[in-house]
């Protein structure tokens, strides 16, 4: 089940944040994630009542960018991330999409690309010792 997070889910949230992006320079304190479940459009997916992943849209005028998606390591290879951008794609409309991802990670790369997202950009040293990739998903 997929719904909006609520202040409640905070804890499972910062959980999973902290076991994916352990040493992550990037990865979200427990107050940005509460911050980003109030201001923000924070999805979570649940499998058998746990909090087992989460997906964050920052709106701008003319786009959404995917801030974070993160999928608990006891839920991983279910298509837990598919289910969560499918259901973004349904009720974030209007505008178009935007997200930043590690050149190494070729998994969420390939999911990107499944979804119509296109390499845009080289983004040298934007994460730590290694370049990003700017991809966009232009839906008009």
């Amino acid at each position: 089940m997929i719904s909006k997070a609520n202040v409640s889910d905070l804890l499972s949230l910062y959980n999973i944040e902290k076991e994916v992006f352990l040493n992550d320079p990037f990865s979200m304190s427990k107050n940005s994630l509460k911050y980003h479940i109030l201001k923000n459009d924070l999805f979570k997916i649940e499998v058998d009542g746990f909090v087992a992943g989460y997906i964050l849209w920052l709106e701008r005028k003319k786009y959404y960018r995917l801030y974070s998606l993160a999928i608990s390591s006891k839920f991983q290879n279910r298509g837990l991330a598919k289910k969560l951008l499918e259901y973004s794609f349904e009720n974030l409309k209007d505008k178009n999409f935007s997200l930043e991802v590690k050149v190494s990670n070729e998994s969420a790369i390939n999911l990107y690309k499944k979804f119509d997202f296109k390499i845009n950009k080289n983004l040298e040293d934007y994460y730590e010792n290694e370049d990003g990739y700017l991809m966009i998903k232009e839906t008009f």
